[in-house]
């Protein structure tokens, strides 16, 4: 319950600002995914990886409706080890890569059908058109790509691409 009102009291004070620090975003990714794995118990093993972004501020909760559904499509149904990796890396660009080795994109495409759930997700649409508003506003690269991962033409796991706009905190 302690963790859950963390999570709350956090998403609450970084829903108003346009930019926060990367750690307060990588902070309350941490709280989500304490959450989530007591749902899966020892199956569950996420790891949040950071290259050469101090210093960085970003959109506040960007990442986590990508984390979201890692988990809930690709993670929630596979049987086994269920590893999720967060990666964010500065170059030109600032990139978070979330990795899961879940049951792919097309296999969560087929159980979501046969469970008849026509419903499209609110945060994918309000996160798609956040990613279009800030292509507009920031003079950066911002995008989202999707990427399929097989291993002898099996689907195992997914990669999202995010190019995230940043700003440097001096």
């Amino acid at each position: 319950v302690i963790k859950f009102s963390n999570l709350v009291r956090k998403t609450l004070t970084f829903s108003e600002p346009e930019f926060i620090d990367i750690s307060d975003e990588i902070e309350l990714l941490r709280i989500y995914l304490e959450l989530e794995k007591l749902r899966f118990s020892d199956d569950f093993e996420c790891k949040i990886l950071e290259q050469n972004i101090e210093d960085v501020q970003v959109p506040p909760m960007l990442v986590q409706p990508y984390v979201e559904n890692a988990i809930k499509h690709g993670l929630l149904h596979k049987t086994g080890r269920k590893i999720l990796t967060i990666r964010f890396e500065l170059t030109d660009n600032l990139y978070c890569i979330v990795t899961d080795n879940g049951i792919g994109r097309a296999r969560a495409a087929e159980i979501k059908a046969r469970q008849r759930k026509s419903h499209t997700s609110f945060a994918t649409n309000a996160t798609q058109k956040r990613i279009e508003i800030m292509q507009h506003h920031y003079k950066q690269t911002v995008g989202v790509q999707y990427i399929d991962l097989y291993e002898n033409e099996k689907a195992v796991g997914t990669e999202v691409r995010i190019t995230m706009p940043f700003r440097k905190k001096y």
